[in-house]
């Protein structure tokens, strides 16, 4: 186990078996998601340095939520699973500004979709915007009315 210290956070990190988890999960084949897997190592490096010292791989995340805007997508969640716990928690989330001000919150026990069994925490970043990338149809906007909806299901959610 490694130990990770950030902000006010105490991490005790399995790092090799996280990586091993990235390796053979399953992805979503949708197209929002596609367009995430195609650019999100690019577009955000500071994140992805940030995932990658837990062993997690930023390209692979467990679950995403997103809404279609009119000529971007806004990725209201992505969820990463790694192995191991969380010896003490921040009162804060972790805020990394990557091109976006990005929030990072970390649950210990949370159940986002995954193949992990033993002990893990989830870390679930808000505030990701990208372009749409994919050399196929832009999916249809998502209503405004629908939107600030589907962003308070989120926020409480994310509670």
């Amino acid at each position: 186990m490694t130990t990770i210290k950030m902000n006010k956070y105490i991490f005790s990190v399995d790092i090799e078996k996280t990586k091993e988890y990235y390796k053979t999960h399953s992805l979503c084949n949708c197209v929002c998601c596609r367009n995430y897997y195609a650019q999100i190592k690019e577009q955000l490096p500071k994140l992805d340095a940030f995932l990658r010292e837990f062993g997690i791989d930023i390209s692979r995340p467990d679950e995403i939520g997103s809404i279609e805007m009119e000529d971007y997508i806004d990725y209201l969640s992505a969820d990463y699973t790694a192995c191991g716990k969380v010896e003490t928690f921040d009162k804060y989330e972790i805020e990394i500004h990557d091109n976006l001000l990005l929030s990072i919150i970390v649950n210990d026990g949370f159940s986002s979709p995954n193949e992990q069994t033993g002990d893990y925490f989830t870390i679930s970043v808000t505030g990701i915007r990208l372009p749409w990338v994919l050399d196929e149809p832009f999916p249809k906007p998502t209503k405004p009315k629908s939107v600030n909806k589907l962003k308070q299901f989120f926020i409480r959610y994310m509670k």
